[in-house]
C-alpha cells in the first residue's frame, strides 16, 4: 500500500522588524512575547512582525517615502509591500513609527481595533529607507502554519516602546548578549530563527556596526525538522542532509535538549 502523501502548505509571506538602540553591553533590540492563545509561536519571545497583507501594497502612496531592497526579490511592489508590512507591525506591536511624520494621539489604538492603515496615512509619512534586509527564514514544510519571512533591522526612534496588550503580553529592550547568557534558555522560549539571529546580533558592538553589516540575506533559510531519542533538531542550509548550499556565517544545524539551543558546524558544536 502506498503511503499518504502529506500536504505541504505553502508560506505566507511576512516581514519582522529587528528595532535596535545603543546599550551599555552593545546594541539592545526590542521584542515581544506573544500571548499563548495565538496560534503561532504562543508565547514565545519575538521581534515584531506579522504576515504581509494584501493592502499593504500600496504602490505610488503619497505617503509612502523612500524604497527596501530585498535581495531574492526582483517586484519593486512586493518588495515596497514587505516594507509597508513590517512598519505597520511595528507600530501595532511596539507603537514606534518608522517615518518622518508619526501619527496622531490614538492612532495605534484604532488601528489595533480594525482600523484600516490607509486612513492612518492621511496623517503620517513612512519611509522604506529606514529598513535593511537582514536574514530570509521559510518555516519548515512540516509546519501546518507556514511564513516566507524577511527579517529587516532599523534603529529605533524616539519615543517608548510597548507590546499592544492583546497579540503581545510583554515586551523588553535586550541585549543579545545577556540573552544568549541565560543558563536555561526554555525560561525565555524563542523560535530557532530568533534565537540565532540575537547569536548574530551579539557579534556587533553597537547599532551602526549591524547597519553597516554585509549580510547574506537573497539567500532563503528553510530548516529542515526533525524529533528524535535526543530531542528536536534542525538541518540547514550546507548540512549534508539538507541539499541546499551553504549560507556564509549560517550554522549548518541547531539542536534543542530540553533546555536550550545549540548550533552545530559540520559536526562541531559553535
Amino acid at each position: 500500500m502506498r503511503a499518504a502523501e502529506v500536504s505541504v502548505s505553502e508560506p505566507k509571506p511576512a516581514a519582522t522588524v529587528l528595532l535596535l538602540r545603543d546599550g551599555s553591553e552593545g546594541p539592545e533590540v526590542f521584542m515581544v512575547q506573544r500571548n499563548r492563545r495565538v496560534g503561532f509561536l504562543p508565547n514565545a519571545w519575538v521581534f515584531p512582525g506579522g504576515r504581509v497583507d494584501a493592502t499593504d501594497r500600496l504602490g505610488q502612496h503619497a505617503s509612502v517615502r523612500g524604497d527596501l531592497v530585498v535581495p531574492g526579490e526582483s517586484d519593486r511592489e512586493v518588495a515596497r509591500a514587505i516594507g509597508v508590512a513590517a512598519i505597520r507591525e511595528t507600530f501595532e506591536e511596539s507603537g514606534l513609527w518608522l517615518g518622518p511624520t508619526a501619527p496622531g494621539a490614538g492612532a495605534r489604538e484604532r488601528l489595533l481595533a480594525g482600523g484600516a492603515f490607509t486612513e492612518l496615512l492621511e496623517q503620517a509619512l513612512l519611509d522604506l529607507d529606514l529598513l535593511r534586509a537582514w536574514s530570509w527564514w521559510v518555516t519548515p514544510e512540516v509546519e501546518p502554519r507556514r511564513y516566507d519571512t524577511r527579517f529587516l533591522v532599523a534603529r529605533a526612534p524616539e519615543g517608548e516602546a510597548r507590546h499592544d496588550e492583546g497579540e503581545t503580553v510583554a515586551s523588553s529592550w535586550i541585549s543579545p548578549r545577556r540573552a544568549l547568557s541565560a543558563t536555561d534558555q526554555a525560561a525565555f522560549p524563542m523560535a530557532p530563527p530568533t534565537w540565532w539571529t540575537l547569536r548574530e546580533l551579539a557579534e556587533h558592538d553597537d547599532v551602526d556596526a549591524v547597519l553597516a553589516a554585509d549580510r547574506p540575506a537573497g539567500t532563503p533559510i528553510q530548516p529542515i525538522l526533525e524529533f528524535g531519542d535526543q530531542g528536536l533538531s534542525l538541518k540547514l542550509p550546507g548540512h549534508p542532509e539538507h541539499g541546499a548550499p551553504a549560507v556564509p556565517g549560517l550554522a549548518d544545524g541547531i539542536t534543542w535538549d530540553g533546555q536550550g539551543w545549540a548550533a552545530w558546524r559540520e559536526g562541531t558544536r559553535i
